[in-house]
């Protein structure tokens, strides 16, 4: 890690333990990659990495890609059976850990893992593991800060896979969405120069989870800009206020929410320091939690991006500039906007799928070639299942295509949920939808057919998930039905989503008045 003619003394990132100048972080890197290499990681290794934001997490991502291994990012609010899964699905052979991070217990979460499903791992390398913690389960628990000396030569290379996100897709589970380290650098330097992280004084509040794209690609955009990151590792409006005051934080990026709570807590006073904000939409008081951020001097724009082509792909400015979509970040960009159906090319204004090529397009979904095939055409178009239109100022997105679900932020499966509800005794059928009551966020609802003589227990299935879900996929309501609505279609019944979703709907009104 270098930064051509900038200062080495310079502030390069800070967390609750301090702040480390950009020599010491490329320190913090070795060490990293010299504690992974010890413990058996090389090129090709695939780490997850099971960690709250700080400096700690920046460091493992950048010593993985040196040593050319791949890193498996893991959502902290993931819980067993996702955690789980990942882990399977992924072959991860280890794992960097925190202990002592009071939200999450992910070591107490690890240990009540299914054996199968750790079964690739080899090791745990643990952050801030007590004293005398040497093995958890059946696995040895080694130091990730190790002796830089041991990092040995960089064997980063642009063609090298480095990272994995977790997504949803519209019609299949989630999908590990696979990266070469050409598609993070190159990107990250794009989205540096497109927003100014690239400037002598530009401090980026990292507040976004790194472990997903939109954390990860404004985070490594820092990093290339020569940027100070300030890190958060759990959001709360009020700190947040607080470090953009304190550090004179330039660049905000986050969701619509993260900003109505940062409005909150400004006092009455504008964040002058602040330069360039971003926002994705994400709850239905966007458009209130936007202006409300404008009221307070930060004036977000649009953003739009995905796992497959990173967050930040495009910026809205001017009259679009609280819509997603925009300018992508890259001239090297081709945009097409199709009939979902038949694949015709539409003209500008008419709405239709998104397909997107780019510098910043994923390689291909882990392990799963089928997918990779459906998602990239022949002509190496990707398919977003976004439904947009062209503008003279790029695109404008509209909405999700498809029956994934949009909750707490993020892109389900409904595939998700309706697996865990449906492992359980006397369960015969599940459907899950995304529904909302008037102004409400959408919550999940879940439509259970049940086994002969079995009774639905809705608190004790609840609970279950709970245990196994992160909390914003937790169905509001569970509810029978003797079967589910259907209708016929070339293929066979096919289940009406869209009449779950009204009965959904009409049931959480009712229960609301």
């Amino acid at each position: 890690m270098a930064w051509p003619g900038l200062d080495p003394a310079g502030p390069a990132v800070t967390d609750t333990a301090g702040t480390l100048d950009r020599r010491a972080f490329r320190d913090r890197i070795l060490r990293a990659a010299g504690g992974l290499r010890k413990g058996g990681v090389g090129p090709g290794a695939r780490v997850a990495l099971w960690l709250p934001n700080g400096i700690a997490y920046l460091a493992a991502i950048f010593a993985c890609a040196r040593l050319g291994a791949i890193a498996i990012h893991i959502n902290t609010r993931f819980r067993v059976t996702e955690v789980g899964s990942l882990l399977r699905r992924s072959h991860a052979s280890a794992l960097v850990m925190q202990w002592g991070f009071s939200p999450v217990d992910f070591p107490a979460i690890f240990a009540s893992l299914p054996a199968a499903d750790r079964a690739a791992l080899h090791s745990v390398f643990g952050l801030a593991a007590p004293r005398g913690v040497t093995q958890l389960t059946d696995l040895p628990v080694l130091p990730l800060d190790g002796d830089a000396a041991l990092a040995g030569p960089d064997e980063a290379t642009p063609e090298a896979p480095c990272l994995t996100f977790t997504t949803s897709g519209t019609t299949s589970g989630p999908k590990l969405v696979l990266h070469d380290q050409q598609t993070i650098a190159g990107h990250a330097v794009d989205v540096a120069r497109r927003v100014g992280l690239d400037a002598p004084d530009a401090v980026l509040l990292g507040a976004v989870p790194f472990c997903g794209t939109f954390g990860n690609a404004t985070a490594m955009a820092a990093v290339a800009g020569g940027a100070h990151i300030v890190c958060m590792s759990q959001f709360d409006g009020e700190a947040a206020a607080a470090l953009i005051r304190e550090h004179r934080i330039t660049h905000v990026i986050g969701g619509d929410d993260m900003f109505g709570r940062i409005a909150a807590a400004s006092g009455g006073r504008p964040f002058d320091s602040v330069r360039f904000s971003g926002f994705a939409a994400f709850h239905s008081t966007a458009a209130a939690s936007i202006a409300a951020a404008d009221a307070a001097g930060m004036h977000p724009r649009g953003l739009y991006g995905s796992s497959e082509v990173q967050a930040l792909f495009s910026v809205s400015e001017g009259e679009n500039r609280l819509l997603g979509g925009g300018e992508p970040v890259s001239s090297q960009s081709r945009l097409a906007v199709r009939d979902p159906e038949t694949g015709a090319v539409l003209p500008p204004g008419a709405s239709g799928e998104l397909w997107i090529d780019a510098p910043s397009r994923f390689i291909r979904y882990l392990e799963n070639p089928a997918a990779t095939e459906r998602a990239i055409a022949a002509d190496g178009m990707f398919r977003t299942g976004d439904l947009a239109r062209l503008d003279g100022n790029g695109f404008i997105f509209e909405a999700r295509i498809g029956d994934a679900m949009r909750l707490g932020g993020f892109l389900v499966s409904p595939e998700e949920i309706e697996a865990v509800i449906q492992a359980q005794p006397g369960v015969a059928g599940v459907q899950v939808v995304a529904a909302s009551a008037g102004e409400a966020d959408p919550v999940p609802v879940a439509f259970v057919r049940l086994a002969g003589g079995a009774v639905l227990d809705e608190a004790a299935l609840r609970s279950v998930c709970r245990e196994q879900l992160a909390r914003f996929k937790v169905p509001e309501r569970i509810v029978t039905v003797e079967t589910f609505p259907t209708v016929d279609s070339p293929n066979g019944p096919k289940v009406q989503r869209v009449r779950l979703r009204e009965m959904a709907e009409t049931l959480l009104r009712e229960e609301r008045h």
